[in-house]
Order: C-alpha cells, then structure tokens, then sequence
C-alpha cells in the first residue's frame, strides 16, 4: 500500500490486551497520526510501532489538525461509548473492539448516532474469517450447535489491562468477551430475531475479580434450532494458550472442529472428510485488522458492523439476566 492510499488513522487505548495482535498490521498499512493511553509506560511500550506520537488524553486525537480518516477504538468497554459518539460528531469512521460498551443499551446509542450521522463502523467479529464459519457454511441449514472456548487464566489481564476484571467498567467476564464471536455466528447462521436464552454462570478461581469465569448458555430459536455455548477464563497459563471444540449439525451434514486443527465433515451416508488447519483465534485477528485498515477509505465494505454488534450484546445481556435470576430470558432482537 502506497503512502498516498495509507489512511490516516488514530489509536485509542494502546494498551488494550488485543492491541499487541494489531499494533504491526496498524503500522505497516496506516499512517499512524497519534496514539493514547492513560498510562505513559503503555505509550512507551508502543513508541517502536507508532512513533513519538502518543497522548495521555485520548480527546487530544479529536484535534481536526490531525485529519483522519478512522479511528481504532480500544478503550475500556465502559468508555468506548463515549469515544464512539466523539469521532462519530466528528464524521470519523471507527474500527470498533467488541463489545463496544457495557451493555445493549450503550451500544444501541452507538448505532443510532452511527446511522444518524452515516459513519461507517467495523467491528472486530474475527471468527467470520475463519474455519468454524466457512465450514457452518458447508452443512446447509443449521439445527443444533456446541461452541466451547476455554481461555485464560484470568490473571494474564491484570498486568495489561486489568478492568477487564472489573464488572462495573468491562460489563461482565468471559461471556461479554469471548462468547460474543458465537452468538454472531449462531444469529448469522439462523437469520434469527427472536430467542429464549437459558444461562448460568460462575466465580470460583479467585477473589482478585468479580467477573464471572466460566458461563454457559442455551440459546433456542422459535422454530427450535440451538447452541450451547460455553466460555471460560479456566485454561492454565501454558504455551497452548486455549482449548476450543466446536460441533453443529445441518440439514447437509456434522461438522466438528478440535483443538488439534482436526476438521470433519460427515454426510448421510459417507466417510467423514477430514482436513487439518489452524482454528486458533489468534491468526484471525490479523486477518481482520487488515481487512478493516484496507476499508476505511471506502466503508468497511464486507465486515461486520454496528448492526451485528447489537444484536449480539442484546443476546448477552439476555444471559446475564437469565443467569442473575436463574429463569430463562425470552427477546426480540432489534
């Protein structure tokens, strides 16, 4: 990408725990105009990407002398609703981190101002890039689901982005965060608008935190298609990093996906066939990253947007609601 086709792009809240899967690809394909971080050793860990371009406030990146093309907005979840509506008064299109906010709520103001000024939002949905989403594809109309994903621990987020185990500033813990990519798939898959949510969750590995480390949800469409879907932060600290399996069956066939990269397709009838690939989500965020720094200049064309995040938070707080009262949770998604 030539200099003159690079966007001019600012980054807010460099020391988000995910910035280290983008900060390169930023670098590389973007003018990088400014960067900020509260904290200035954050600032300084980054220096070598973006240069001596870093604020302690990230309203300074709000200065129309910067003329930029986009955003990359990183901040806390209870602050990225307020840096979302700035660049948006602004005209300045966004490449959004999920969740977005803390709640639905915050993340439908986000949407409505989006719409109402016509700035185009990405949103960092990145398991639509990979194999357990090309391969749902495969298996034709979906019937029932199993989304595991077990990260952790826990305290690998305290040395870089610790709110993220505080309820009140990251809106809840591993279901908010991880589950997210699931829900979007299952609702991409089914098309559907309307869903009985069943949750429970859990809080037992440490009193460091008040988020919960392992939650489990049924999510049911009226027409009766399922997932269960369960996330955690239980993984120990060790170079394998996560445990993920994925299974689903559709009109046209089994899918299954494990850790080891196995992939297995079965038909009525047939042998399964069997590839191996990386289903790590760790490449995916590359992928998107790239994509979404490409689209800036011309709306984000492809990836999902503030629509998709949406509905998907209002299926997450559903859960908390269902997992706070132990009833199951019926909405309507707008």
């Amino acid at each position: 990408m030539s200099q003159k086709t690079k966007p001019r792009l600012a980054v807010v809240s460099s020391s988000h725990v995910h910035h280290k899967f983008y900060r390169e690809t930023i670098a590389r394909d973007a003018i990088v105009v400014a960067y900020s971080d509260p904290d200035q050793a954050k600032i300084e860990e980054v220096r070598e990407f973006y240069g001596d371009t870093g604020h302690l406030d990230w309203r300074d990146l709000l200065d129309p002398e910067l003329r930029l093309d986009g955003v990359v907005n990183l901040a806390p979840h209870d602050e990225m609703k307020d840096v979302s509506l700035a660049f948006i008064e602004r005209g300045i299109p966004i490449i959004l981190e999920k969740p977005g906010g803390i709640n639905a709520a915050e993340v439908e103001e986000i949407r409505k101002a989006s719409d109402k000024a016509q700035v185009p939002i990405a949103v960092a949905f990145i398991q639509r890039a990979g194999h357990l989403w090309s391969n749902l594809q495969k298996i034709g109309n979906l019937d029932y689901a199993t989304f595991l994903f077990q990260s952790g621990p826990p305290e690998r987020y305290i040395l870089q982005s610790p709110w993220l185990l505080e309820k009140k500033r990251a809106g809840g813990g591993c279901f908010i965060n991880l589950a997210v990519h699931y829900i979007d798939l299952f609702l991409k898959a089914t098309g559907a608008t309307s869903l009985r949510v069943q949750a429970q969750s859990q809080r037992r590995l440490s009193p460091l935190y008040d988020v919960e480390d392992r939650m489990s949800a049924l999510i049911t469409t009226p027409e009766g298609v399922s997932a269960v879907i369960e996330v955690g932060y239980i993984f120990p600290a060790s170079p394998d990093v996560r445990y993920l399996s994925y299974s689903a069956r559709g009109d046209n066939g089994f899918l299954a996906i494990d850790r080891s990269g196995d992939i297995a397709l079965t038909k009525s009838g047939a042998k399964a066939e069997v590839s191996n690939n990386n289903v790590d989500s760790g490449p995916l965020t590359t992928i998107f990253i790239e994509a979404a720094v490409a689209g800036v200049l011309n709306g984000f064309s492809g990836l999902a947007g503030i629509a998709d995040l949406h509905q998907t938070i209002q299926v997450v707080d559903a859960a908390y609601k269902s997992a706070a009262t132990g009833e199951a949770v019926t909405l309507d998604i707008i």
